[in-house]
Formats: C-alpha cells, sequence, structure tokens
C-alpha cells in the first residue's frame, strides 16, 4: 500500500509539472508584462527573437529617408519605422546606429506589419539638434493599451521600454517626446513572434506520454480521476 501512495503521489507530481507548461495551466502568470530594462525582457523572450541595431542600414545625416524596415528571426517577424511627415535620420552611435525623427514634434512609429508580433522593446533617447543627449521624458505606447513613460538622461545608460503580451498581436509602438522641442532617436530593437502552436502541443504530447505510462505502471484497474 505504501508503494502504490508513493508512485501515485510521483504520478501526479510529474503530471502537475508538465501541464503548467500548458497555457490555462499556471493563473498566476500576467497576461501582459512590462519591462523598463533590456536584461529581464530578452530573458524572457523565446530563443530566435529578431535584435536590430540598425548597423546594416545606410547613415542618413544631411537628407531624410521615409522608412526603415527590418525582418528576421526564427519565427520570422517584420516592421516598418517611420515619422510620417519629416522622415527619419540615422545616425553612426558608438555601437550599431539611431533612428530619428527629423523634426523634433513628431513622433516615431513602428508598424509590424508581419501580423505575428508579441513582444517588442528597445532603447529610446532623446538629443538636440546638435546629436547631444538632453534630459526629458518619452511616452512609449503599444497598440495594445501599455502605455510606459521613460526617462531620458544626460549620461548614463539609456532609456528602456518592453512588452510582453498573451492577449493579442502588437500592430504598432509609438514613441512620443513629452512637450517636444527635443529628438527622439531609438535603437538595439528586439521584437519576437507569438510562440509556434507546434511547440505547445509538443508539451501536451509529453504530459500526455507521460499519463499514460503512469496508468499501466501503477494501476490497470480504470481509473477515475482522468482530466478531460
Amino acid at each position: 500500500m505504501r508503494c502504490f501512495s508513493a508512485l501515485l503521489i510521483l504520478r501526479f507530481g510529474l503530471i502537475g509539472a508538465l501541464y503548467g507548461l500548458v497555457p490555462g495551466a499556471v493563473t498566476s502568470q500576467a497576461a501582459t508584462v512590462t519591462y523598463t530594462d533590456r536584461t529581464g525582457f530578452e530573458a524572457a523572450l523565446p530563443t530566435g527573437f529578431y535584435f536590430n541595431d540598425f548597423s546594416a542600414v545606410p547613415n542618413a545625416l544631411n537628407s531624410p529617408v521615409s522608412v526603415v524596415t527590418g525582418s528576421g528571426g526564427t519565427p520570422s517577424v517584420g516592421y516598418e519605422i517611420t515619422a510620417p511627415t519629416s522622415g527619419l535620420g540615422v545616425f553612426p552611435e558608438t555601437v550599431g546606429k539611431a533612428v530619428g525623427n527629423w523634426a523634433a514634434a513628431e513622433n516615431l512609429i513602428v508598424t509590424f506589419n508581419s501580423g505575428n508580433v508579441a513582444s517588442a522593446g528597445g532603447n529610446i533617447w532623446l538629443t538636440d539638434i546638435s546629436g547631444n543627449r538632453v534630459a526629458g521624458t518619452v511616452n512609449v505606447s503599444f497598440s495594445e493599451g501599455t502605455s510606459i513613460p521613460v526617462s531620458s538622461t544626460t549620461s548614463g545608460a539609456l532609456g528602456f521600454a518592453g512588452i510582453t503580451t498573451t492577449e493579442t498581436v502588437l500592430t504598432t509602438l509609438t514613441f512620443q517626446a513629452v512637450g517636444g522641442g527635443s529628438f527622439l532617436n531609438i535603437s538595439n530593437l528586439s521584437v519576437a513572434a507569438v510562440p509556434e502552436p507546434g511547440s505547445l502541443t509538443l508539451v501536451g504530447l509529453t504530459a500526455g506520454s507521460f499519463a499514460a505510462l503512469a496508468r499501466r505502471r501503477i494501476r490497470p484497474a480504470p481509473l477515475t480521476d482522468r482530466q478531460e
């Protein structure tokens, strides 16, 4: 009897641990999570997310470009960055490049055109017309309704905003300088797709296999506690 009880506990411990990976089994996990640091944000992303520091984008120092595009990752994601009225500048940085608005009062808009983006985040800061960092606040707004205020400082680490969500697919990401008068700059954009259904199916099959194995080994009689 003791052996039977111990095996039964082990069985439900294994199956419970596996079912915890299946959507709906973990009720304490938030559907939308916001981040203000890159380390925590990227640790929460699935492998294969797309990182872009814009180093491969040609400079635009003397005249604006209408759009900067990016695509990559596994599964692949894609987006367009625009400042609809004035256009964009692309400026070399110590590492990578920055994409910024050509007119100080205009928003930067990232439009996700791959239809599968669930996570996005990047560095944000403000500069004057000479490219010097200035203090201020940038509102970072996501299409699902979340808004994150990010502080720009004259030195030190760059501001960061990011979001992961299981509620909806992201369509846009908008950067707005509070009060205007300063130029927006973004870089180091990380974007990830909605997890592929196949990976969740595999987890479910694995859990089912363990359950079937446990039934054969523990008690051959029909179970009364099966989960539909």
